[in-house]
């Protein structure tokens, strides 16, 4: 099983968070297959939709990189404004909101909309250079208080911000920094942790501190790149650790070596969360 919030939930699941997931899947055999396959996470706010197939993606990887996808999301379109509304009450008591752009934008608008109004974090998963506008269109990019862009997602995350970007700064952690640095006022928005993972050149990670000062950090990969199996979730898993770490009053630098740790596990694997992610993580 796939799918972006899926894996998210997954992750912090076996690290043992409360884990609800707002979704929806077919009445169908991939449908059944994931909700028997789901005792860790609360599905029971995922609508389940007759005459309508479960979304499903086709990776091609080429040496442990997903070179092509194809997907069928159409079910996705019986994902609401009034389904997330419906849902409200589980949004406005959570520590964190997990934002897949694969949603529609009056999904991430509403989403969005009502994190804001009960002041909530919410972790932006962009998912394709494609998406990355959808959150802007919303007029509420300014509720996103984390997000985590690959190299590409970034290069369009920037050019959305109206910041001038030549395409080289992604070849090395420093040089997303060094941009980050000098155009924080307009990257960064209201972000209070900004991730860019850059594949087998690490990550480049901007975090507020206690004090509210900025603190720029270069992580190197989780794993090395003949060690991979599959990239899949792996930066869900990242961002899943990240996540539970915060959650677990765990500081930012902690919570990225979870983060990290989560990766690698998920690296080693085709499941797009490793089963060997556990609550032992946060210890």
């Amino acid at each position: 099983m796939g799918g972006v919030a899926r894996n998210h939930a997954d992750a912090l699941a076996r690290l043992g968070c409360n884990s609800v997931f707002i979704s929806a899947v077919g009445d169908d055999q991939n449908g059944q297959f994931f909700r028997h396959n789901s005792d860790k996470i609360d599905i029971s706010r995922v609508k389940i939709i007759g005459h309508k197939p479960t979304c499903t993606y086709l990776a091609m990887n080429v040496r442990g990189n997903v070179r092509y996808g194809i997907v069928n999301a159409e079910l996705l379109n019986s994902v609401t404004p009034i389904m997330i509304e419906n849902n409200e009450d589980v949004l406005e008591t959570s520590d964190f909101i997990l934002l897949d752009s694969n949603l529609p934008i009056p999904v991430m608008a509403k989403v969005l909309e009502i994190a804001k109004k009960h002041e909530k974090q919410v972790w932006l998963e962009p998912t394709d250079i494609d998406k990355v506008k959808k959150v802007f269109d919303t007029g509420l990019v300014g509720a996103v208080t984390a997000t985590s862009p690959n190299a590409n997602e970034f290069l369009k995350w920037a050019k959305l911000c109206h910041v001038s970007v030549d395409p080289s700064i992604i070849d090395t952690a420093d040089g997303v920094l060094e941009l980050i640095e000098k155009e924080k006022s307009k990257i960064l928005l209201n972000t209070s942790i900004f991730v860019v993972t850059l594949s087998n050149k690490g990550s480049a990670v901007v975090y507020r501190n206690k004090l509210g000062q900025l603190e720029f950090q270069s992580l190197p990969p989780p794993l090395q790149m003949n060690k991979i199996v599959s990239v899949s979730g792996a930066g869900d898993s990242f961002n899943s650790g990240v996540i539970a770490g915060l959650v677990h009053n765990k500081t930012v630098v902690e919570s990225l070596q979870v983060g990290q740790e989560c990766a690698r596990l998920t690296l080693q694997t085709t499941l797009a969360a490793s089963d060997a992610i556990s609550p032992q993580l946060l210890a």
